[in-house]
């Protein structure tokens, strides 16, 4: 097709913003646009329409034509297995290795059990460690792995500038996600301090500081609170450098930011382009040189589901796309089958192969900040960096992220989203294919790795450590141990403790833990009862009058783990309760069309009470209907926007399966 000669309609080029309006008003007859507006977490909300910023400049966001980084983790426990693994993502098409470690919050299933330089070196046999990039995922240690990563280079002939290594250390999110550190703040910033010192003396290249979003996402934060905390978080990393005499004009060069990439496609690539408006206008308030932002993303694993693990592919390539379009300059997908344990061979090549085929097919980084001009784009971007420069400033009068932790405001706050989303999760307005909405009750069998995950070590050696220096004189002692030998058990079991710093812990929650957790009771249920837990449709009238409202219902109790039986065309009322009879089914729900409820709902509720009904429910929500049919017996209705969860814990109790205290808290 010649697209040079297509002719499109005078009127839908030259119409105005003011002409769209119009056209929407006509069609909405007498309702206003404002009555189509979305309300979304952080107090903001998506317009049905907005305008165009023809006129608006690309961002600065990830080097021009430049693809982002693609991040594996390196988590096996086994080291003979964790090197083949990273063999096999470098060869695949990976550029940087994650080494991720027991001790992190980040650690999930696994963590490296690399303790000592020769465990190190086993781990890196056959990899070129100058080629690529590294971060550290360690928890409390990231510093003292640093150290090892190093010493372990200099045993392969490769010096430390010529390494590169971003995210060594971020003790903020080991707080919050355990509760407890043990140091006091002012000497967690002397370790900072002493951090910069070991790599400016070694000139190894890359970020050491990260102020991560990921601790807040899982636990249920919103992207306000997640921008907002991650800027006070660099904040108060460049205030501490500050103090250990780093130059101002280096400040900004030893800090980076790790986000989390949801299934929400736009905004997803808000956030990212957000970050990077905020974290501007903080150099320009701070009086400091502009230095671009580094700018990780990792796939969500708050919005990772264990049932029909498939579904994860698809929320993680839609997460991909928008933080490649979003500026990325590195992104780590985490594999479709993780909340089930570690990720063998295939689940690692699709998370490597969906960042390569938007990358080298799709060639999504060619064009730098492709959103730029939407409107949608454009004006939610200013909103959400907008709030979240409010939000940062609200934390900034608590004394900053440390000061907000030990006061409970971030605590409160994050809670307080995560109950509103968990609530969208569990009233279906916020769907989870393949768990909350269109289950299926087949066991998928998924392969994951054997977990041997706790393989740290005993503490073998104490030694006498040095205070921490703005030169590096601790951690360059603590390299100076691993060379004699020493692990890094045997570190952290040396380190003088010099205060406590506690708060109150955020844990990491996934979306849809909730409806596995149902899911799970029923199969327990099925497995010590012989007989898995049933609804029975009672279907009224022809097949055209209460087809919808079966499927409804039938997909709604597939949530948690109940099967549907009945759902038929019945030849009559009899039929319909001897069909219930033999089903064994304690819990019914009607289905048909408001107009056959009123006509047969009231008879048939009363003859499958006599036969036996715990409960009855009515998929729909008739409210003239209601009263009368409650009189009669009606439990309770299921209908979009009703409490999914609600309805199905009390069904539980109806068919007769336990739920147990964690359930009950659910």
């Amino acid at each position: 097709m010649d697209m040079q000669n297509i002719e499109f309609p005078k009127d839908f080029l030259e119409a105005t913003h003011r002409d769209w309006e119009a056209s929407a008003l006509r069609a909405l007859k007498g309702v206003t646009l404002d009555a189509l507006s979305t309300p979304i977490a952080g107090g903001l909300e998506i317009k049905p329409l907005y305008q165009g910023y023809t006129d608006s400049a690309p961002l600065q966001l990830r080097e021009c034509s430049h693809p982002w980084k693609i991040i594996q983790r390196s988590d096996d426990p086994i080291i003979s297995g964790a090197n083949v693994q990273m063999l096999e993502d470098l060869e695949g098409g990976a550029d940087c290795i994650e080494l991720v470690l027991p001790g992190s919050p980040r650690g999930l299933h696994g963590g490296l059990s690399v303790q000592r330089i020769d465990d190190m070196l086993r781990l890196l046999d056959g990899v070129k460690p100058d080629l690529i990039d590294f971060r550290l995922e360690c928890g409390y240690e990231g510093s003292a792995t640093l150290a090892l990563l190093v010493e372990t280079c200099k045993r392969l002939g490769i010096e430390p500038d010529q390494l590169t290594v971003h995210g060594v250390s971020d003790p903020l999110s080991v707080l919050i996600n355990s509760g407890r550190v043990r140091d006091s703040f002012g000497r967690l910033e002397l370790r900072t301090q002493d951090l910069a010192g070991y790599a400016r003396s070694n000139g190894i290249k890359g970020s050491l500081l990260r102020g991560d979003g990921r601790c807040y996402h899982d636990a249920g934060a919103n992207s306000v609170q997640e921008l907002g905390l991650i800027l006070s978080s660099l904040l108060y990393y460049m205030r501490a450098l500050e103090k250990g005499s780093v130059p101002a004009e280096d400040l900004t060069k030893h800090v980076s930011a790790c986000l989390s990439a949801s299934a929400d496609q736009f905004g997803t690539i808000i956030k990212a382009r957000a970050m990077r408006q905020i974290w501007s206008r903080l150099l320009e308030a701070a009086q400091l040189p502009f230095q671009p932002l580094h700018l990780h993303m990792e796939t969500s694993w708050r919005m990772m589901t264990e049932r029909d693990p498939w579904v994860n592919m698809l929320r993680t390539t839609v997460a991909t796309f928008a933080a490649g379009i979003g500026g990325a300059d590195s992104v780590c997908v985490l594999p479709f089958t993780s909340p089930l344990g570690l990720p063998n061979a295939f689940a690692r090549r699709i998370a490597r192969n969906t960042q390569l085929i938007l990358i080298e097919e799709s060639n999504l980084a060619q064009v730098s900040d492709p959103a730029a001009g939407s409107g949608l784009v454009e004006e939610r971007t200013e909103d959400l960096a907008n709030a979240a420069w409010s939000y940062f400033q609200k934390i900034e009068k608590e004394g900053g992220v440390p000061g907000a932790l030990a006061s409970g405001v971030i605590h409160s706050d994050v809670m307080k989203a995560r109950r509103e989303e968990d609530r969208l999760v569990a009233t279906g307005r916020h769907p989870l294919t393949g768990t909350s909405a269109f289950p299926s009750l087949e066991k998928l069998d998924v392969d994951v790795l054997k977990e041997n995950a706790d393989q740290i070590g005993e503490v073998t050696t104490r030694i006498e450590l040095p205070e921490p220096s703005t030169d590096g004189q601790l951690i360059e002692a603590v390299a100076k141990a691993l060379t004699k030998g020493v692990g890094l058990v045997d570190i952290q079991a040396s380190r003088k403790q010099l205060g406590e710093s506690n708060c109150k812990p955020l844990k990491l929650s996934r979306l849809a833990t909730p409806f596995e957790t149902l899911r799970n009771k029923a199969e327990a249920h099925q497995e010590t009862q012989g007989d898995p837990a049933k609804v029975f449709l009672a279907t009224l009238g022809p097949v055209a009058q209460h087809t919808a409202r079966a499927t409804f219902a039938s997909n709604f109790y597939a949530a948690g783990g109940f099967v549907s039986s009945g759902g038929k065309q019945f030849n009559s009322l009899d039929d319909m309760i001897s069909c219930f009879r033999i089903s064994d089914a304690r819990v019914v729900c009607l289905c048909s069309s408001d107009k056959v409820y009123k006509e047969q709902a009231v008879a048939a509720l009363k003859q499958l009470k006599v036969a036996g009904a715990k409960r009855i429910t009515l998929s729909g929500h008739p409210e003239d209907l209601l009263p009368e049919l409650t009189e009669n017996g009606l439990d309770g209705t299921i209908y979009q926007g009703c409490d999914m969860l609600a309805e199905l814990k009390t069904c539980f109790e109806a068919a007769g399966v336990s739920l147990s205290d964690e359930v009950e808290a659910l």
